[in-house]
């Protein structure tokens, strides 16, 4: 029979051990943390596109081949594509800044500044430090992954068969963790759940409709005659999320820049498409995203997209909303918790 203190012994020692092996385990996996951290919020947001297509085609691997076509034609297609437009744009507009040869900004921020002047005279809008910085980090994020062609198509391998592996075994994960975890199947359930819900809400509820108003955005920009209209639609969908004034920090110069021009009439067209369309796709498609999950401000949003960026780079614009939603997830869960300790006492 054996004594507490041989027990007690052995509880320590493999505490210890699990520590370690835990510990080896994660300089293991590291490298490959950005990999299976996207591959699982691609595999929240895919799966139920993947079940549905599945019980219509009966076959794995089949409806994972019409998810990865979609991802190539529809996501990594135009990404590439636009990245490589808004480089185009930024460089054009850089050097223009550089060699002062932007008389249609300087008159656009003068007709800005001025008004603002009158209250706070030290207000200044240093549109070329902030070209030049957005440049300079274009630069050094192209050069790396220019150099790392490789690496990135090796990623993205991984990334796909992870994802196969986590669409294929989604329940049977699931399910796993149930068990591994210490909480009761109704927590883990609900966190599972609530994450789900979290995460979908996040995604296409701020930043899809974002990248929309973008979009939209910048095929006005390119219609009335906005110079680098791509550039300023990618600016279009960082401003979107900002509570309250949204679009209109990028569409209103915009129209100033066309009135300041004398181009009256693309002036006014781009007003009708900003407040038509761009403005109120907001708030036609946020409701109807949002039904199913989870609210969160915009302002939160915003802060998890900028944060995101400082901290893991261009994924930071999906990693950053991801934590704010786990984290909001874990609070309602604490909320739970203290509800049923206080139903107790």
């Amino acid at each position: 029979m054996i004594n507490t203190s041989s027990q007690k012994a052995q509880t320590y020692f493999f505490i210890v051990l699990f520590l370690l092996g835990s510990i080896l385990m994660f300089f293991v996996f590291s490298p490959f943390l950005n990999i299976l951290i996207l591959a699982i919020i691609l595999s929240f947001s895919l799966s139920p596109f993947y079940e549905k297509i599945k019980s219509f085609l009966k076959y794995d691997w089949l409806a994972f081949s019409i998810i990865i076509l979609f991802l190539i034609f529809f996501v990594i297609l135009p990404l590439i594509f636009l990245s490589w437009q808004i480089f185009q744009e930024v460089q054009t507009l850089y050097i223009q800044m550089a060699n002062n040869d932007t008389p249609y900004l300087e008159k656009t921020i003068s007709f800005i500044e001025d008004p603002i002047k009158n209250f706070i005279p030290n207000f200044s809008i240093n549109l070329s430090s902030y070209i030049g910085g957005i440049f300079n980090w274009i630069i050094s994020n192209i050069g790396v992954l220019i150099s790392s062609a490789t690496q990135i198509f090796m990623d993205l391998v991984l990334i796909i068969i992870t994802l196969f592996f986590l669409l294929k075994n989604n329940k049977k994960l699931k399910k796993m963790i149930i068990e591994f975890s210490p909480l009761e199947d109704k927590y883990d359930n609900l966190i599972l759940d609530k994450l789900d819900m979290a995460i979908n809400s996040i995604i296409k509820g701020s930043l899809l409709v974002a990248v929309i108003q973008g979009l939209l955005a910048g095929i006005g920009f390119w219609a009335f005659g906005i110079p680098s209209p791509t550039f300023w639609g990618a600016v279009t969908v960082v401003s979107s999320l900002v509570p309250g004034v949204g679009t209109a920090i990028v569409v209103v110069p915009a129209i100033i820049y066309l009135l300041l021009n004398s181009s009256f009439i693309a002036a006014f067209g781009l007003f009708i498409w900003g407040a038509l369309i761009v403005g109120t796709i907001d708030q036609i498609m946020r409701p109807f995203l949002y039904k199913k999950g989870v609210s969160t401000h915009p302002l939160f949003i915003l802060f998890s997209v900028l944060g995101g960026l400082v901290f893991f780079g261009p994924l930071g614009i999906i990693f950053g909303p991801i934590i704010l939603s786990l984290y909001l997830t874990l609070l309602e869960i604490y909320q739970i918790f203290s509800k049923e300790k206080q139903s107790y006492s």
